[in-house]
């Protein structure tokens, strides 16, 4: 215990020696050290959490809790990001749990409506729970579109009548909620239709109609076939594909003979536009031609031939005279003693008519006229005027006989804006370029000034040093016998510097005096 009763006196005298904010010091970073050791413990004590599910709706939201309540899972909730946080080890586990149950459910009741049997119902309420599943089927699939964050679907099937005439056809309305920062377009909208279309028996992709939340009608996209939708944000810009077609031919004619001069003139020193009008139109010939064979009679599809002869007495067959003139093909051939001969050839020859048949198909897109303006920043004789325009007629296909039109002028561009900004750049770069000399010259003379301080300030106490030596101080014998040591070393110091020689040597004696001296307080 004697080691034990040192260190505390030790302890104590360091104590007592330190000045109150070094005190505070201490105290502080000992609180801070136990708080951080405490925090530490606390946080390493607890689960990680991690979601569940997001951006569920209310439904889920309230059946996935009760359903994790009831089986006393830990969890938390976390309202900025609109999820369900449960501890890391237990994710997966929940979520097979969850499915099990048919947890989530989207916000939709789909076929497992019908898990649940219920007696009695009418021909009317299974006829609406048959569609309320239809519809909740349908939600969850358009929502896994990824442009998609929230779909509603409406279905109406009409009663079933006995004249065709009057059936009313099926109708469908599909209200969506698009994600932030994503935009739908026609192949989304008629990926929808056609979907909603497939699967409700009787309705076709006409009666149904995409609306999005922000009161757009998203399915009058697919009434115009020639027309395409683009834009960002709230405001939508609808343009021609037609046209759309002739700017991107015009822009390809406009960046060939762009770049091919500039390579002459340099960048910026030419001016290219082109207007071109395309044929859209499709057209369709047809020609027939019969062609008759080598015989001019074409070729023999067909041939009947048929042959008749008589021998006997009596007269021909139809006895009156005259026979063979009013009969074509009876001829008599002998008639003696009563007897008569007669023969009968018919032949029939059917033909084909040859025919040669061509159908021309022309496609739209064939350019119907060209014009094109060429401005160089130059001046040039008709000469090099003419050589351009022989040079650029080829590139972009000039055709003179349809009504193409190429007109190449040169004359100098204004340089006034680029002149005026080029000397706004050069005045605030001379400004740029002076405020750094400047601030330079001021760190400069700051560097010079503080290092003249300094080398005045070290010359200073280089002179007041007396010695570099360490002072000697006397010992007690030595002040004893010459008292005017003392008054040359200063009293004060003499008593500190032997006070510490004494407690280096005499640790114990210095505290237990200390002891006896805050005992006696």
């Amino acid at each position: 215990m004697n080691w034990f009763r040192q260190a505390l006196s030790r302890g104590g005298l360091f104590w007592s020696s330190l000045r109150p904010w070094q005190r505070f010091s201490i105290v502080g970073a000992s609180a801070l050290v136990l708080l951080a050791l405490i925090l530490g413990v606390y946080w390493a004590g607890r689960p990680t959490y991690e979601p569940l599910y997001s951006a569920l709706e209310v439904e889920d939201q309230s059946a996935i809790v009760a359903w994790l309540r009831e089986n006393k899972v830990d969890y938390t909730l976390d309202p900025a990001a609109n999820a369900i946080l449960v501890p890391r080890d237990l994710v997966y586990e929940t979520r097979l749990s969850l499915a099990q149950g048919g947890l989530p459910k989207g916000g939709s009741v789909g076929y497992e409506i019908f898990d649940t049997t219920k007696m009695g119902l009418s021909e009317f309420q299974q006829k609406i729970t048959y569609i309320r599943a239809l519809e909740g089927e349908l939600e969850r699939t358009i929502r896994q579109i990824d442009a998609v964050d929230y779909a509603k679907v409406n279905i109406v099937i009409p009663e079933q009548r006995l004249f065709l005439e009057e059936q009313q056809p099926s109708t469908a309305s599909v209200l969506v909620r698009l994600r932030s920062g994503m935009q739908i377009g026609p192949d989304h909208v008629k990926s929808i239709v056609h979907l909603v279309s497939h699967a409700v028996q009787g309705l076709v992709p006409e009666n149904i109609t995409v609306v999005d939340t922000a009161g757009k009608v998203l399915s009058d996209l697919l009434d115009q076939e020639f027309f395409i939708y683009s834009g960002a944000g709230d405001g939508r810009t609808v343009s021609s594909v037609q046209r759309e077609l002739e700017r991107q031919q015009e822009r390809e004619l406009e960046s060939k003979v762009r770049v091919m001069l500039e390579r002459v003139f340099g960048p910026g020193k030419v001016v290219v536009r082109v207007k071109v009008d395309l044929d859209f139109d499709r057209r369709t010939s047809a020609t027939k031609e019969y062609i008759p064979g080598e015989t001019g009679r074409g070729v023999i599809r067909s041939q009947q031939q048929m042959e008749e002869t008589y021998t006997g007495t009596g007269g021909p067959i139809g006895g009156a005279p005259g026979t063979t003139t009013n009969i074509p093909g009876y001829a008599l051939a002998q008639q003696q003693a009563g007897e008569t001969e007669y023969a009968k050839t018919d032949t029939t020859n059917n033909y084909e008519i040859t025919t040669r048949e061509t159908q021309q198909v022309v496609t739209p897109g064939a350019i119907l006229r060209l014009s094109a303006s060429v401005l160089v920043d130059d001046e040039l004789p008709p000469e090099r005027l003419g050589e351009l325009r022989a040079l650029v007629a080829p590139a972009i296909g000039l055709n003179e006989t349809r009504g193409d039109q190429l007109v190449i002028n040169s004359m100098r561009f204004s340089t006034t804006f680029a002149d005026a900004l080029a000397d706004q750049l050069a005045a605030e770069r001379r400004m740029q370029i002076i405020i750094a000399l400047v601030i330079g010259a001021i760190l400069l003379a700051a560097a010079v000034f503080a290092g003249v301080i300094w080398m005045r300030r070290r010359r200073i106490r280089q002179a007041m040093a007396p010695s570099q030596e360490p002072k000697r101080i006397p010992s007690i014998q030595e002040l004893l016998s010459s008292p005017e040591l003392l008054e040359a070393q200063g009293e004060l110091a003499v008593l500190e510097e032997q006070l510490r020689a004494y407690a280096r040597s005499k640790p114990e004696e210095i505290a237990n005096l200390v002891q006896d001296w805050l005992s006696e307080d």
